[in-house]
């Protein structure tokens, strides 16, 4: 029959194709054999060489290892030990996932890719016709007989046209160091960033924003050790480029390019960074920050103070706990290391050792001096001084102590007592109580030349480290324009702020909607056909400024409408029937008190304000105000000294400040 026919095609086709691979693989056998044969003597004398120059590097190196731990305190090389251990370990697990994958399957030997496996696993779906001609092929593959949905052999078709379209099924995975934000981590973000924002437009900041990738040159040779950290973009036939590292250099560039003069500016955007991440931490590899800089020339120390006094008021207003500054200055740092007997060349990078105290105790810092190539004798006097700090609050004891050692020198000197400007601007501000002078803190960026600082937890049970950083940078500006611009700011690391408001609200999400929004008024109705009419009540709260939704079905019952205003904690109701159209009037119901009023329609954006209902954008309301969610007209008559100030003059409570 034609179908035995064809079977003994394929039969002889797979016989004729058996019998040429026998025969190519003999081929390059003898090839093999040929060539190893030649190679001989001379190869082999080749091999030893290459064994015993392997042999002498690995002894070297060993040699080497064994005096580096032979130089490590007690504690410093059991804790080698146990890293090296440990990174064996998960070395030999790696292994033995992927010997596991070997066979047939994996890099042990041949087999068939996850393609082809789904055409194998197509094709063996078919009925088994003449099983026995296809023996020892992966199932019985019949790709002629008819099946569901047509042949199998058109089912392997598409399934290769799918495969070479690449749109074939896999685990979605999201790139490491980053991460997707819900709706409800969205809002604390937003949160977040509103007060945030709000305190910088308090200093009189204005707003920027530069590219998300800058030409490589501008940012190379601006981060010291850390410029191994910067994305580099494939070239595509242009311009060199790279993805920002922070938003510090591309506002020099900024500043550079169009000279705007003295400016106090604000810029929140994503910045990248080719970090380990640790997600735990707030550490990510893209990431956001939020900078507050000031950039021209001002009386000594006034904007340092301020920059300060902004950083300090933020944290101080984000729900995350208390903060402590730590503060020194890089003229006080270069001119320790300079007595010490620091080269000047090594400034930099045992700045960048120092740097690392905050992480790692004394001894492992001197160690990576050492290594450096710093003088014993050099370390332990910088030893001595970095050593010294300051409780919040109360600097000048510590001040004294370093003028008496370094007052006289011509860096230091001028530092000290600009240092001593800075402290009574503060405590005019009072913020002095959060300040802690602390020679530990070094800073590894390069661009530094003056005052630094970094903004850590009082208790940093969660290990974040810290949260935000600045500090002056007089020179950077320079190095694209030629001339000098003062300029000093600080960087709120945002993504750990995050990290510590989701765990510390985590107790109180219950209280906000699953999907994550501020939804303040559910519209229902009573009866059919009232869909149209839901869309239009909602338009109108949505023009007095009152988040609202009307409900995407026109036969949902009343009772399901409330449980789903109940289930998502929305505090009022607007329910409307046939009766109510009549007579233009709207009931609005109070979800936490359960009560219900019945006002014209006209007034019912004033009703719901005078209820607490919060406008989007409105911040917490004073005490006093109804239910916590927003500002009753009783509140407001009991504090006529805090009223808010309209953002719009209209009814349309685009926005209110209520602090």
């Amino acid at each position: 029959t034609p179908m035995e026919g064809s079977f003994a095609a394929l039969v002889d086709l797979r016989a004729c194709l058996q019998s040429e691979f026998a025969a190519a693989l003999g081929k390059l056998g003898e090839a093999a054999a040929a060539a190893e044969q030649q190679a001989g003597g001379a190869g082999g004398a080749v091999d030893d060489a290459k064994a015993k120059a392997q042999r002498e590097r690995e002894e070297r190196m060993k040699a080497e290892d064994e005096a580096k731990l032979a130089a490590m305190t007690p504690a410093q090389r059991e804790k080698t030990l146990e890293k090296r251990r440990k990174k064996a370990e998960k070395a030999a697990a790696k292994a033995a996932k992927k010997g596991g994958k070997g066979g047939a399957g994996g890099k042990g030997g041949l087999g068939i890719g996850s393609g082809n496996a789904q055409v194998l696993q197509t094709m063996a779906g078919a009925d088994k016709v003449n099983a026995a001609v296809l023996a020892g092929l992966p199932g019985a593959l019949d790709v002629f007989s008819a099946a569901q949905g047509g042949s199998a052999l058109e089912r392997c078709l598409q399934m290769l046209e799918t495969i070479d379209s690449g749109s074939t099924r896999r685990v979605p995975k999201i790139a490491k160091g980053t991460r997707d934000f819900h709706p409800t981590q969205m809002q604390v973000r937003e949160e977040a960033f509103n007060i945030i924002r709000r305190v910088f437009k308090l200093h009189g900041a204005v707003e920027i924003d530069t590219p998300v990738f800058e030409l490589k040159d501008t940012l190379t040779g601006k981060y010291g050790e850390d410029s191994k950290l910067i994305y580099d973009l494939a070239d595509q036939g242009g311009e060199i480029l790279a993805l920002r590292y922070d938003l510090t250099v591309p506002f020099a560039r900024y500043l550079a390019m169009h000279a705007p003069g003295n400016i106090k500016r604000f810029h929140m955007a994503k910045v990248y960074r080719r970090d380990n991440p640790q997600l735990a931490r707030g550490r990510y590899r893209e990431f956001y920050q939020c900078d507050f800089d000031v950039a021209g020339t001002y009386h000594p120390m006034v904007a340092d103070a301020e920059v300060l006094c902004v950083a300090v008021n933020i944290l101080s207003d984000l729900p995350i706990g208390g903060v402590k500054v730590k503060l020194n200055d890089r003229r006080i740092l270069d001119t320790i290391f300079e007595i010490c007997g620091c080269p000047p060349e090594k400034f930099r990078t045992i700045c960048s050792a120092v740097d690392k105290l905050d992480k790692a105790p004394w001894e492992e810092v001197k160690v990576e001096m050492l290594q450096k190539g710093l003088d014993e004798a050099a370390a332990d006097r910088i030893g001595e001084f970095v050593n010294l700090t300051a409780p919040s609050g109360e600097p000048y004891a510590l001040l004294d102590t370093l003028e008496q050692r370094l007052g006289d020198h011509p860096k230091g000197g001028p530092a000290i007592a600009e240092l001593r400007i800075l402290f009574g601007y503060l405590a005019s501000m009072g913020v002095l109580p959060q300040i802690s002078l602390d020679m530990s803190l070094a800073r590894g960026l390069d661009y530094y030349t003056g005052l630094i600082y970094e903004c850590v937890l009082l208790d940093n049970s969660l290990g974040v480290g810290s949260i935000a950083a600045g500090g002056r940078y007089d020179n950077l500006v320079g190095m694209f324009s030629g001339q000098t611009t003062p300029c000093v700011g600080v960087s709120i690391g945002v993504e750990r702020v995050f990290a510590i408001m989701e765990r510390l609200m985590a107790d109180g999400a219950a209280s906000l909607d699953a999907t994550g929004s501020k939804m303040q008024v559910l519209v229902a109705s009573v009866g059919t056909g009232m869909l149209e009419e839901r869309m239009r009540i909602a338009k109108e709260l949505w023009a007095g400024g009152i988040s609202a939704e009307f409900g995407m079905t026109d036969s949902k019952k009343l009772v399901k409408q409330l449980q789903d205003a109940l289930e998502r904690q929305i505090p009022y109701m607007v329910i409307i029937g046939a009766q109510e159209i009549a007579t233009g009037v709207i009931k609005v119901k109070n979800m936490a008190t359960k009560e219900e009023a019945t006002v014209p329609r006209s007034e019912l954006v004033e009703k719901l304000l005078a209820e607490g209902a919060r406008p989007v954008g409105a911040n917490a309301a004073p005490p006093g105000a109804a239910g916590g969610n927003g500002p009753s007209r009783a509140s407001l008559e009991q504090f006529p000294d805090e009223a808010p100030v309209l953002i719009s003059a209209t009814k349309k409570f685009s926005s209110i400040n209520l602090r």
